[in-house]
């Protein structure tokens, strides 16, 4: 969605505006975040927290046909950045840690639900908690992924 854009949904939602807003800008200066995420669907946020959707693509997999891992570390990464964002913070900071559990895996075809949390914004570190499941034929979600990202944030 373009930043010019406005859905009604983000009408009165300060939280959702900043995450769209700091990803329109992200967007266009991360090429590996155009390439993998150009589809992916912001559609809810809160302050400390935002879910997105996403459908897998073929660029996203392996050579075995099922989600790439490091397109869970990308996703963990980005997906930190915006829960900063979600609090109100338009400069997301650098990465100082990462880590990605591996859970079960998804395919072409299957939905993604990324939820991202900022546990903690301080002064200088930001602690988020990455969340990536899928959706089963039968309605339920199945953990895909789950991250952790650290990153060194500048709040003044």
């Amino acid at each position: 969605m373009s930043q010019n854009t406005k859905s009604p949904l983000m009408e009165g939602n300060p939280a959702l505006q900043n995450v769209h807003k700091v990803w329109e800008r992200i967007r266009v200066n991360s090429p590996i975040y155009a390439f993998l995420l150009n589809d992916v669907e912001i559609y809810h946020a809160k302050e400390g927290a935002f879910s997105a959707r996403l459908q897998v693509i073929p660029q996203h997999l392996n050579s075995k046909g099922t989600l790439h891992g490091v397109f869970s570390a990308c996703v963990t990464d980005w997906a930190g950045g915006l829960a900063i964002a979600s609090c109100g913070l338009e400069s997301t900071g650098v990465s100082t840690n990462i880590n990605v559990t591996y859970l079960s895996t998804a395919t072409t075809g299957d939905w993604l639900e990324i939820e991202g949390c900022a546990n903690k914004v301080g002064k200088s570190l930001a602690f988020t908690t990455i969340t990536i499941s899928k959706s089963t034929s039968s309605g339920e979600q199945t953990l895909v992924a789950q991250g952790s990202h650290t990153k060194y944030i500048r709040t003044r």
